[in-house]
């Protein structure tokens, strides 16, 4: 518990806690409802499917660049540049309508995320004590998925009640405030390390940092395939009150990350991955067999565990073996391969939807998430290399 107290006595943690939580409920508000939206504008799977994952390609494209920034300029400057194109990317859906337009918008959302994404996990990382930066990782991921929880649950209630111009509104309103908390009560941060770095493709190629991307990977494909296609399936089967799923999600994952720094002691952090991923696999496989309210419970809950631990764990693991001077960019690889699992999950099942249904979209999720898990257990947990944590 003094680990905690320490935490939110720090003013620095205090401010990346509460920015991150506001960011996140903001982007996050819109996920679920974006593909009903687009669905009533009379977007197709597919096209709803590249619309919602091209973000991430946004995202990965920037990445080496969001991480040379943090190494180079601080991870405070690219948080706040990050939240500048989130607030364009946002009020600009007041004038976007058709498919062209809305993937050229979400594209541009996606490079916002990558440069406050990257300067958020960075300067939550460097704002405590080496004995302590595990502990500040797991709790800013806290307050990364209370916004999201808030987010997700209140957004299908929301736009059911007031539509969805609101929802935009309250979106613009929480990451307005977010950045101007981020400007007047924060400072920043020193590098994390010494000025020794390493090119990006040798940091890509090492296996510490390739095989938490993998595993990372995997589960960004699961939630990108849930989060987009949850919804679109309870369209075609009848299906009311979706939401259950992403209020099971939302409840499950605040738990996970509460408990997450005392599993990862008691199992390691590469055990604990691999179980992980395995309940994602698990709640993907539930969706693809018997999709009901209350099996959109228990996925939700499942994928909301594994999600929730996941994260915090592959990003810990990460900067305990990583060379201080290229955290940065060894996160913004992190956060890169989750960007293409997103993209993935949600572009090429959107294919997959249209021709083959939902059962073979899930199922498939599952495959890939049980092939990338095999991967990161014989890349790490079998390796004379690396000690298990």
């Amino acid at each position: 518990m003094s680990v905690l107290v320490q935490l939110f006595a720090n003013r620095q943690f205090q401010s990346i806690a509460f920015v991150q939580m506001m960011t996140i409920f903001s982007t996050n508000i819109l996920s679920p409802i974006l593909p009903v939206h687009f669905k009533m504008q009379g977007l197709s799977e597919s096209e709803i499917g590249l619309v919602m994952g091209i973000i991430s390609l946004g995202a990965l494209l920037v990445r080496p660049w969001s991480g040379m920034s943090v190494d180079l300029r601080g991870s405070r400057s690219t948080i706040l540049f990050g939240q500048t194109l989130t607030i364009i990317g946002v009020a600009a859906f007041l004038w976007t309508t058709n498919f062209w337009s809305l993937l050229l918008l979400r594209f541009f959302q996606g490079i916002a995320m990558a440069f406050y994404g990257t300067g958020a996990i960075t300067f939550a990382s460097c704002v405590e004590t080496p004995e302590n930066t595990s502990a500040a990782i797991a709790y800013f991921s806290l307050f990364t998925m209370i916004g999201l929880g808030i987010g997700t649950s209140a957004a299908p209630l929301v736009y059911g009640s007031v539509g969805f111009l609101p929802v935009i509104a309250i979106s613009l309103a929480a990451v307005l405030g977010a950045t101007g908390f981020m400007w007047i009560n924060s400072k920043p941060v020193p590098r994390c390390g010494s000025d020794l770095r390493a090119p990006f493709r040798a940091v890509l190629t090492t296996k510490v940092v390739l095989a938490p991307s993998i595993c990372l990977f995997a589960s960004n494909f699961a939630l990108g395939t849930a989060f987009t296609f949850v919804p679109l399936l309870s369209l075609s089967r009848g299906i009311a009150h979706y939401f259950v799923f992403f209020v099971a999600f939302s409840i499950a994952v605040v738990c996970a990350r509460l408990g997450v720094q005392h599993i990862n002691s008691r199992w390691g952090s590469v055990k604990t991955s691999i179980g992980a991923s395995l309940l994602n696999a698990l709640s993907a496989l539930l969706l693809a067999i018997i999709p009901s309210v209350l099996t959109y419970a228990v996925a939700g809950v499942l994928i909301g565990f594994g999600f929730g631990i996941v994260y915090p764990t592959l990003a810990g693991y990460l900067v305990e073996h990583v060379n201080p001077a290229n955290k940065g960019t060894a996160l913004s690889i992190l956060s890169g391969a989750g960007d293409i699992g997103n993209a993935l999950g949600a572009s090429v099942l959107g294919i997959v939807a249209q021709t083959m249904g939902f059962t073979a979209v899930f199922s498939a999720a599952a495959l890939v998430i049980v092939l990338c898990t095999y991967y990161f257990q014989r890349a790490l947990l079998t390796s004379r290399q690396f000690r298990m944590h």
